[in-house]
Parts: structure tokens; sequence; C-alpha cells
């Protein structure tokens, strides 16, 4: 009876869940406007507020109180949703139901057992519960994490390439404004390029530096590379300092890439050592058991 009951609890929520998929619920006025210039990501100070109805709002509101109690969480949190575009809602959905699903399974493993006639205490299936509904609810940001710090890499690769083409249009005699703004309208395609149009555009509404806009974006998406040029840029104050600025700039994040590179490389490389030696080992024993049998077998 409980395997039963069990069963058509996970039939509901499946139906649920791909009733949901099919009618989402319409878009707020945000995130149509975001979506009309581009940019896919709220801003990082209202990330946490950010919601649309029903389900949706009430796990929004839930992962967020409780990110907004622990700050370096929230640190963390904040600029990986903004980077890698994932809505609030959509997160609190993916933690709510990954924890539930995973918790559900100490339940449901305990009615089978009973089904089978096994008797399995209380006890068991209470901590298998418990430990799987907290793994449920850290995977999906250990996931955000790794995507955002792909994002962020990825950044950083066109940041050098943003840097270089700057300093290239300033040789050409073009002032350091225009070739910021230049430089970022180069690629269409590039998002990272994007990003930095729209600080620039930001800047240049609000009457600010362009290197405040660069600041404001390094802020959202947590990139201290961004964040030194930015305050480098501040500190040049002319134009062939900031020429000067960004081609050092530039350097160091290919520096930075290729010791990344080398570093991912020499891990590779240890990783495939130990299938290396049991392969080895392995073609070892092939190679020398018939002798070794063939030794012992005549010794016996």
């Amino acid at each position: 009876m409980a395997l039963v009951i069990v069963a058509g609890l996970g039939l509901g929520a499946g139906l649920a869940v791909v009733l949901w998929g099919l009618f989402p619920p319409p878009l707020t006025l945000r995130a149509a406007l975001g979506r009309l210039t581009g940019e896919h990501t709220p801003a990082a100070t209202d990330v946490l507020t950010h919601g649309v109805g029903g389900a949706r709002r009430l796990c929004g509101q839930v992962v967020a109180t409780n990110v907004a109690k622990v700050p370096r969480l929230a640190d963390i949190v904040l600029p990986d949703l903004a980077i890698t575009g994932t809505a609030t809602e959509t997160f609190a959905v993916k933690v709510v139901g990954y924890a539930t699903g995973l918790a559900l399974l100490g339940p449901a493993l305990w009615a089978a057992a009973g089904a089978l006639r096994v008797h399995v205490g209380i006890e068991i299936p209470a901590v298998a519960t418990l430990v799987l509904g907290i793994t449920g609810v850290v995977t999906p940001f250990v996931d955000l994490h790794k995507a955002a710090e792909r994002r962020r890499r990825a950044f950083c690769h066109s940041l050098s390439t943003y840097s270089s083409l700057v300093s290239m249009a300033m040789a050409g005699a073009m002032g350091w404004s225009s070739a910021l703004e230049v430089a970022a309208g180069v690629s269409s395609t590039d998002w990272a390029m994007a990003e930095i149009a729209q600080a620039l555009l930001w800047a240049q509404a609000y009457r600010k530096q362009p290197w405040e806009g660069l600041d404001r974006l390094a802020t959202r998406f947590a990139l201290p590379d961004l964040a030194d040029l930015a305050r480098a840029m501040a500190q040049a104050g002319d134009g062939a300092r900031i020429r000067d600025t960004l081609e050092a700039k530039a350097r160091s994040l290919r520096l930075k890439e290729t010791a990344a590179l080398e570093d991912t490389a020499g891990a590779t490389t240890q990783r495939m050592l130990l299938p290396g030696v049991l392969l080895m080992a392995g073609y070892g024993v092939l190679v020398f058991y018939p002798a070794l049998a063939a030794f012992t077998g005549a010794h016996i």
C-alpha cells in the first residue's frame, strides 16, 4: 500500500512538472525588456527579489531568504547567477526539485523493502532521507559554480582580445573612448563583448567614465581581472598611459591563460599515469604468465 502511494505521488509530481514545462508562466516586464535589449541576466542587486507567481515565486523566496542569511554564500551565488544568466526562480526550483526528489528515495526504498518483506528499521530510511536531501540541496550550487567558473574563464579570454583590440585602435590614432566602444562592437556573437558594450553604454547613459561601467560589470560578475583593468585605467589618466595599461593587461591575461592550460594539461597527464601503469602491469602478467605457470608446474 505504501509503495502504491509513493508511486502515485511520483506520477503526480512528474505530470505537474511536464505541464509546467508545456505551459510556462508569462515573462515579467523586466525579463521581456532584457530579452529585447540582449541583456538576459537581471542585475545583482535585485536578483533575489525577481520572481514570477505561483510555486516558482515561493521556491524563489525560500532559496533567496536562506541565501541572504549567509553573506559569504550570497557573494558567491549572486554573481554566479548573473554570469550564467540563470533566473533565481529557475535555480530555486532546481534546488527544491533535487532536494525533494532525492529525499523521497529513502521512503521509496523503505516501501520497496517492505513490499519485498525485508524488515528495515525506521532509522536507516530517516538518515538516508536526510543525507540525500542535503545532497540534493548542495548539488545545484556546485553545478552553478562550475558553470560560472567556465563562463569567467571564457570572459577573461575575450577580455585579453578586447584589450589588444583597444590598444591597436589607439595605435591607429583613435581616441581611447572611441576605441573602447569600437572594440566592444567587433564581434556580434561573443557574449563577453556584448556585456562590455552594455557596460560602456550604461556609463555613457549615466554620464560616468567608461571604467566605472567596467568596474560595475566586474562587481556584478565577480571578475577580478576586469576590476583590476578598470582601476588601472582610472589611475592611468591620459590616452598613452591607458594604452600601455591595456597592453600590459592583455599580456598578463594571455600568460595567465597559458599557465592555466599548462596546469590543466599537467593534471590530465597525472590522471593518465595510473591507467598506464595498470595497463603495463596487466600486459606484463599476460606475457610472463605462461612461463611462470610452466616453471611452477615443473617444480610441484
